[in-house]
């Protein structure tokens, strides 16, 4: 992800299910405002393709950034491996990117992918990686507040199969949403640090998503988060962002032991300038809670300075209105066994609705975590 022009891009609808899986579990799920619900996910049938299963990603990136990340796992038979990984940079559906496999901990800035942890059982392995790179969308009608944009990832395995993904962004198109009107006036984003350009002091502002670490403590330099307020120099209600609550949760949704709650993390207002405001979470160590896969969440707040009434906050603990803005692979990462038949074979939505709410999606039947390291 080199340095570039971040052309303003648009918004997207607040989706977070993805092709049989879902990122950000919660009973409670719902969409943007003024968007209907969703219905059961449909598993991705193009090609007689498998799913893949998400354990997180960008759900909502923001204009300013263009950048997308992906974390999932690939089902295959033993001795299989990937191939190649492609996604849809121009949010189109189309997978057309390719993205190049790099080192094991390695956290570049490239398109580029890395397998985490391959677990292999019987005749049958999970692939775990992680995948990072730009995110180009443009001209999709209306600009804001939501335009739905798939991001398609394709994965190739070296058997000759395919499996697939279509996560859903709510991408906040920021120059045209400063919202005079209506009810997303002055929502504020949280970035998604890319390069180097926050000046991280080991040179890498995005190794704050898909890090790697099997003894489950992080350095303090790594989880960045910086909230930009569309409204900021003005005089309109909810100009002012100086706070945001961010919380680390399991792949499952359930929250870590470092935050049982959401945190509040003050940080330096500021608008479209195109500054980064470095704010650092702090030490992170996840031992407590065990190996896993864990998502860093975060809602930005808002408030008038003026005085003006403000309902512009994101809300806080709500999953459906997080914005995921780093993770963390902690050892063996991540469990899964026996996939379900999908949801429209079973037709029942009750059933995937109970798989949703355990946090597994439609993918499988139960998960279990290995406290053994990759």
């Amino acid at each position: 992800m080199t340095v570039k022009h971040r052309h303003a891009l648009i918004s997207s609808v607040g989706v977070i299910l993805a092709a049989g899986s879902v990122a950000l579990a919660t009973p409670g799920f719902a969409m943007a405002a003024g968007t209907p619900a969703p219905g059961p996910a449909k598993p991705e049938t193009k090609a007689g393709a498998e799913p893949i299963y998400t354990l997180g990603y960008s759900n909502r990136p923001n204009s300013m950034d263009s950048e997308f990340r992906y974390d999932g796992i690939v089902a295959a038979p033993k001795g299989v491996g990937i191939k190649a990984i492609r996604y849809a940079y121009n949010g189109d559906g189309n997978a057309r990117t390719t993205a190049k496999e790099v080192s094991r901990g390695r956290g570049g800035v490239g398109e580029e992918y890395e397998v985490v942890s391959t677990k292999t059982e019987g005749d049958n392995s999970k692939i775990t990686f992680t995948l990072r790179g730009d995110f180009g969308p443009g001209g999709k009608a209306p600009y804001c507040p939501t335009t739905e944009y798939p991001v398609r990832v394709e994965v190739d395995l070296t058997d000759g199969t395919k499996q697939v993904v279509e996560p859903k962004m709510d991408m906040r198109r920021f120059d045209r949403c400063d919202g005079q009107s209506g009810t997303e006036g002055g929502r504020p984003v949280v970035r998604l640090p890319w390069d180097n350009a926050w000046r991280s002091p080991d040179g890498n502002s995005a190794d704050g998503w898909g890090f790697i670490t099997d003894t489950g403590k992080v350095p303090g330099n790594k989880f960045i988060i910086d909230a930009s307020n569309p409204r900021h120099g003005t005089n309109l209600p909810c100009n002012r962002t100086d706070s945001v609550y961010y919380q680390w949760v399991k792949s499952d949704g359930t929250a870590s032991q470092l935050t049982p709650e959401p945190v509040k993390l003050n940080v330096t207002p500021h608008g479209n300038d195109w500054s980064k405001k470095i704010e650092f979470t702090g030490t992170t160590d996840f031992t407590k809670d065990g190996p896993g896969y864990y998502k860093l969440l975060a809602w930005p707040q808002a408030d008038s300075t003026g005085g003006q009434v403000c309902q512009a906050s994101w809300k806080a603990g709500d999953a459906s209105q997080a914005f995921q803005v780093g993770s963390v692979f902690y050892g063996q990462a991540d469990e899964l066994d026996t996939p379900l038949t999908s949801p429209a074979v079973m037709g029942t939505v009750g059933l995937a609705t109970a798989a949703v709410a355990a946090g597994g999606g439609v993918w499988l039947t139960r998960r279990r975590r290995s406290h053994t390291t990759a």
